[in-house]
């Protein structure tokens, strides 16, 4: 089958074209030409556009079995685009796939998403949710904890945080979280992909390992120090110090956040072993002392 991945130049993108490729043909878009390398050297068809209308994907389409769409994420300019990146990237990419016939539509959500709550970020993943189970396409909505991994936001802040001094930790230091290596993400959606039943349905997906936000940045460390905690304004002038890159109260506030699978579990519905937290974090700093050598 052939698949189509849009936003498939970051963390889970990368993952989830690798994983895909071991046994479909994938097409991928990105927005950014420097960003298609990469992909066009694992093997996929990549086009470097804006999906800023229905007709900018639907042309790509033709052929595709499953819709994979990764745009978005909480981290955007302004209030307009994280509605736009978030609400309106799915509404566009819902019209393209039914004009182009596809047969399934996968969505990557978070916990909490909810058309009714407070929080944009949340908000704007709950009325995509509504979109995709509305389209009337095969579909399944992934609602993934934190993912980690080589250049995610989310990790690259947990680890600038620890490695601070002293660390600091972003929200509460007793908040639960259960972090989800990426290919664990990937294989998640290759199993989705592969299902041979129709699908309907929403599944949480979560790491293995439950930890507190204090004790994530104490196994980063490899020590005891004690943290201390920011939130809301002062959490986001701490993490665009940290990063280098700018930070908004509604980042570092979703980033502040309970991390924790909220729907059946789909590492076992789609038969994908989950990663241990200490052996997923192996294999990421391994991954970035190879970048840091080569």
């Amino acid at each position: 089958m052939t698949v189509m991945v849009t936003g498939a130049s970051g963390l889970v993108g990368r993952a989830t074209v690798k994983a895909l490729l071991a046994r479909d043909e994938v097409r991928a878009t990105v927005r950014r030409a420097s960003d298609a390398s990469y992909l066009r050297q694992l093997g996929a068809k990549v086009a470097v556009r804006d999906v800023d209308t229905p007709d900018a994907l639907s042309e790509i389409l033709p052929g595709c079995h499953t819709v994979v769409h990764l745009i978005g994420g909480v981290a955007q300019p302004d209030p307009d685009e994280l509605f736009h990146a978030n609400h309106g990237s799915v509404l566009r990419a819902l019209e393209a796939a039914t004009q182009a016939h596809a047969k399934r539509f996968v969505l990557l959500s978070v916990p909490g998403a909810d058309p009714e709550t407070a929080h944009p970020f949340l908000r704007a993943k709950g009325l995509a949710e509504e979109a995709v189970r509305a389209s009337g396409l095969q579909h399944a909505i992934v609602r993934a904890t934190h993912a980690y991994g080589l250049g995610g936001l989310w990790f690259t802040a947990a680890v600038e945080g620890a490695l601070a001094e002293p660390p600091i930790v972003v929200g509460p230091g007793d908040t639960d979280l259960a972090p989800v290596f990426v290919e664990d993400v990937a294989s998640v959606i290759a199993g989705i992909d592969d299902a041979q039943a129709e699908l309907a349905g929403t599944w949480g997906l979560e790491g293995p390992d439950v930890v507190t936000a204090d004790g994530f940045a104490g196994m980063l460390r490899g020590d005891d120090a004690e943290p201390t905690h920011a939130s809301g304004q002062a959490a986001a002038e701490i993490l665009t110090r940290l990063l280098g890159v700018p930070f908004d109260a509604v980042t570092a506030s979703f980033f502040a956040l309970p991390s924790r699978a909220d729907g059946p579990d789909a590492a076992l519905a789609f038969g994908v072993s989950r990663t241990p937290l200490v052996d997923g974090l192996r294999v990421t700093l391994a991954e970035a002392a190879a970048v840091d050598t080569g």
